[in-house]
């Protein structure tokens, strides 16, 4: 929601609480998609700010947190991955991120909706830069009939999604989980963000255990993203063949990325397993 005295204040649980507030210098776009609104605004502390049906999806100050994470800790686990996925993450983050390994040579995003993709090459270049590189391939089509036409392709698939309404309701299914499985390599692993552990642990396991019915090999991971709902974030990262991802990652290639990371390295791709315990129970 935006007040009328240019704060905007993002509220959670239908209003109860109230989540991330800062002031609007500058609304630089809107514009309604077949899907949804899109806004970017401008806030002197956290940068340009991506709002998606009025929730915040990325500032400039932040993102690294959640695209180092929801790439990294995946691709660290697949020996030498060359064909890639991200479905949703039309601003480019992830497609940033996955650029970064060595081995790469073809990383295909699969975004829904156009319009978020043309405000990142407009507002957030820094992120969306990298869709023009020769070895991306930009989709505007939904993930869900995309993946479902996949098999052995993708070594590493990342579900850059929104939360689990609207179009992106459906990236979050047995079925859909399941198709993305059949999409990977017999290497392969897939990650998809799976909300806040701390305010929205329903949630989290419903994800998980949706996850499960379609992967054997199925692993939940947390961090924090300071601009997002109670700043505590989690992924899960699954394998089409059972691993663990604590132990089985490239550590080498870990360290080499930390120097081109803000946040990813070694000693986090081990902890962020870690979990506490109100999380461990409810699973």
């Amino acid at each position: 929601m935006m007040k009328s005295d240019s704060w905007f204040i993002e509220v959670f649980d239908g209003g109860k609480v109230g989540g991330l507030s800062f002031q609007v210098d500058e609304v630089l776009f809107q514009g309604r998609s077949p899907y949804q609104n899109i806004e970017v605004v401008q806030n002197s502390f956290l940068g340009k700010v991506m709002l998606l049906d009025g929730l915040v999806m990325l500032t400039e100050k932040d993102e690294f947190y959640y695209h180092d994470m929801l790439v990294h800790v995946p691709m660290a686990c697949v020996e030498d991955p060359e064909n890639v996925l991200v479905v949703g993450g039309g601003d480019g983050g992830s497609v940033r991120e996955m650029l970064k390994h060595p081995s790469v040579r073809r990383v295909v995003l699969c975004e829904i909706d156009g319009m978020v993709i043309e405000a990142a090459r407009r507002f957030f270049p820094s992120l969306s830069s990298c869709l023009d590189d020769s070895r991306v391939e930009v989709v505007v089509a939904d993930g869900i009939e995309y993946v479902r036409g996949c098999r052995n392709e993708f070594d590493c698939i990342c579900i850059d999604s929104t939360d689990p309404v609207g179009p992106a309701a459906g990236l979050f299914s047995t079925e859909f989980y399941s198709h993305v499985r059949d999409a990977l390599t017999e290497k392969g692993a897939m990650s998809a963000q799976s909300e806040s552990p701390a305010w929205s642990m329903e949630e989290v396991t419903s994800i998980v255990r949706n996850m499960k019915n379609a992967f054997g090999s199925v692993h939940p991971y947390i961090f924090p993203i300071p601009c997002y709902p109670s700043g505590l974030w989690s992924c899960t990262v699954c394998f089409r063949r059972d691993r663990n991802p604590v132990r089985d990652f490239d550590r080498q290639r870990a360290a080499l990325l930390a120097k081109a990371c803000k946040y990813y390295n070694a000693d986090i791709h081990t902890s962020c397993f870690a979990l506490p315990n109100f999380f461990r129970q409810a699973l």
